[in-house]
């Protein structure tokens, strides 16, 4: 700034008191707007359907103040001439230190959990095409979510057992071309994957807020140092013009780090994530407008010293303040609002009676829900979804589905004979109610047992629990136990996807996780375990992940 100011700008001028009373306007519409959005963000994010909770909240206020702050030093800069020199050093310090070092910590936060979610999916998918050939050899080890093949017996010798061999022949031919990585691959994705949560902890929001809390200390701290060194920003005598350029020096230098170094290389780093939660939007806004408010401001003020006296370029730190107030808080309010009233009308059902939804679901049902039932039994939709899942930070969901269906197919090679465990039909299905199976009738030139087409291999929706594959529907005349070999097996899934300390834990509520704590307690390892968990799990997919996947 100059040291004198024109006449026609002075105190108590038309210019002056027109300049004033628009840029009072503003900054009261402004500060309404930035209070309402905020309040309404907070209000909206404690549903967790929004999503608004996996932006960190605590991280979004403390970047949206420092943007508030910023933005009102530009504007009362340019509305009053008397506006002291060490107050706008403070809110530009302090605002622009919050805003960038919360935008760093978001960043942070989203690319070490979305690692983490992309890395344990990746490692937790098998190769299709060795669960074919066990599913071929009758090994039965594990079960992929794959589509059901139905064959009407009306269509039987229509062409449909051939349209059903192609179908099952181009599925291995689409596995084998989009075979998992190597060993070599799977190792390196493992020591990614051990580097990442080691850096979970770092990336809480306890541990984030202090790193931004250091560096508002040693902001606080340059300031008073400024104060006390630089008379146009001493605090007694109050000065009213200064020194753009000396004063705000400091701080200038490290927004520029943080513009030009540190945010390119973390767009650089997430720029392959898939952005469901809107970071690498936020840090283009940040980047973009924050260098170019940057550069015009040091021009207008060390330049254009004569149009400063009309309009101050500090004023322009607004639009920078402005514009990510819109892109992480007001863009994010609006989607989830959104999001919420589309889930609202896609879901009118409790989601502890999936089971019972299921023989009715063609009819109470809207579209979307029969769509979604039919995506989990597509792989190559399912896949799609499943990526779309890590991007949510819901892997853990779709992860918990894949274990039941591994659960199911474990309980049925182990309670079912070798010959039943083909896909269930009324011919081949070997209930608890009738234990005794039809007979299959076996190859005579066969050494070993018959060797059954894919289809045959094919699991029952994740829809279908356990206890109806076993018994085909039937009501069962005693109660059925997971097999002992697997009791290991229900415990990992436990401490993985149910213990509250879990990394991988579903969130479940607090109802379904005492049921099954008691049960597993009491050494109840029935195979409804984890039925009611399950039709939690697929509601949360339903209500939300998928509400987002099909307005993508």
């Amino acid at each position: 700034m100059t040291d004198t100011i024109l006449e026609d700008w002075v105190a108590g001028t038309t210019n002056y008191r027109i300049r004033a009373s628009v840029i009072a306007g503003v900054s009261v519409v402004y500060t309404i707007f930035v209070i309402v959005t905020l309040v309404m963000f907070i209000i909206v994010a404690r549903n967790k359907r929004s999503g608004l909770e996996k932006r960190s909240v605590k991280l979004v206020f403390i970047q949206a103040l420092g943007c508030y702050l910023a933005g009102v030093d530009g504007l009362v800069t340019a509305a009053l001439n008397n506006w002291a020199c060490f107050i706008r050093l403070w809110l530009f310090n302090i605002g622009f230190m919050l805003s960038l070092s919360a935008m760093f910590a978001r960043a942070f936060h989203l690319m070490v959990v979305y690692k983490v979610h992309e890395l344990t999916s990746k490692l937790s998918l098998r190769d299709p095409m060795q669960i074919i050939n066990e599913m071929e050899a009758g090994v039965m080890q594990s079960a992929p979510i794959l589509p059901k093949i139905v064959v009407h017996s009306s269509l039987v010798g229509h062409g449909v057992e051939h349209t059903e061999k192609q179908s099952a022949s181009a599925l291995r031919s689409k596995f084998s071309r989009t075979k998992l990585s190597s060993s070599e691959e799977q190792i390196r994705d493992m020591q990614q994957l051990k580097k990442y949560r080691r850096l979970l902890p770092y990336a809480t929001d306890r541990m984030l807020i202090t790193f931004i809390l250091i560096s508002l200390v040693l902001t606080m701290v340059l300031s008073l140092v400024i104060n006390i060194t630089n008379k146009q920003f001493a605090v007694r005598p109050v000065q009213s013009v200064c020194d753009f350029f000396w004063g705000f020096l400091p701080v200038t230098v490290i927004i520029i780090v943080y513009f030009f170094i540190v945010f390119p290389l973390i767009l650089w780093r997430v720029w392959g994530n898939r952005d469901a939660y809107g970071i690498r939007h936020d840090l283009i806004i940040c980047d973009t407008v924050g260098i170019a408010v940057l550069i015009v401001t040091l021009v207008w003020v060390n330049v254009l010293r004569e149009t400063q006296q009309i309009w101050p370029g500090l004023s322009y730190v607004w639009i920078y303040a402005f514009f990510l107030h819109i892109s992480s808080v007001f863009v994010p309010l609006l989607n989830a609002i959104k999001h919420n009233k589309s889930a609202l009308e896609g879901n009118n059902q409790s989601p502890s009676s999936e089971a019972e939804m299921a023989p009715r679901v063609l009819l109470s049902l809207p579209n979307r829900r029969v769509n979604f039932n039919r995506m989990l039994d597509d792989p190559i939709e399912y896949n799609k979804f499943r990526t779309f899942a890590v991007s949510c930070f819901s892997s853990e969901l779709t992860a918990f589905i894949e274990e039941y269906q591994v659960l199911k197919a474990k309980t049925i090679a182990i309670l079912r004979p070798k010959s039943m465990r083909g896909r269930p039909s009324d011919s081949t299905i070997c209930t608890l109610a009738n234990p005794e199976p039809t007979k299959l009738p076996a190859s005579p030139h066969a050494t070993s047992p018959p060797k059954t087409s894919e289809s045959a291999y094919t699991p029952t929706s994740v829809t279908t629990s356990i206890l109806d594959t076993l018994t085909n529907n039937s009501k069962p005349t005693h109660t059925v136990s997971f097999p002992s070999q697997l009791f290991d097996k229900l415990k990992a899934v436990y401490w993985d996807y149910i213990d509250p300390n879990s990394y991988t834990s579903v969130n479940a509520s607090p109802m379904v996780v005492r049921r099954i704590d008691e049960m597993m307690n009491n050494n109840d390892y029935n195979v409804t375990l984890f039925d009611e968990l399950k039709d939690e799990v697929l509601f949360m997919l339903y209500s939300d992940v998928y509400t987002r996947y099909i307005r993508k």
